[in-house]
C-alpha cells in the first residue's frame, strides 16, 4: 500500500509540473510546430534538421500529388 501511495504522490507531482506551463497561458504545439488553422504541417522535423536529400524527393512528389488532384478536379467539373 506504501508503495501505491508514493507512486501516485510521483504520478500527482509530475502531472501538476507539466499543467504549470499551460496554466500560464502558454499554447500547446508539437515539437515541430503543430499544425497550422488551415491543417497542413508547420514545419517537418526531419527535414529541416538533417537537410536530407530524401526531402527534395518528397517535395517533388506532394507537388505531383497536387498537380494530379488538381487536374483530377478539373475533369470532374468538366464531366458534370
Amino acid at each position: 500500500m506504501d508503495t501505491f501511495l508514493l507512486v501516485f504522490l510521483f504520478m500527482g507531482i509530475g502531472v501538476a509540473a507539466m499543467a504549470v506551463g499551460l496554466l500560464r497561458g502558454k499554447a500547446l504545439s508539437g515539437s515541430c510546430g503543430g499544425v497550422g488553422p488551415d491543417g497542413e504541417s508547420l514545419a517537418d522535423c526531419l527535414c529541416e534538421m538533417q537537410n536530407a536529400p530524401v526531402c527534395d524527393a518528397r517535395k517533388e512528389l506532394l507537388a505531383l500529388a497536387k498537380r494530379k488532384a488538381e487536374r483530377d478536379r478539373l475533369r470532374q467539373k468538366a464531366t458534370t
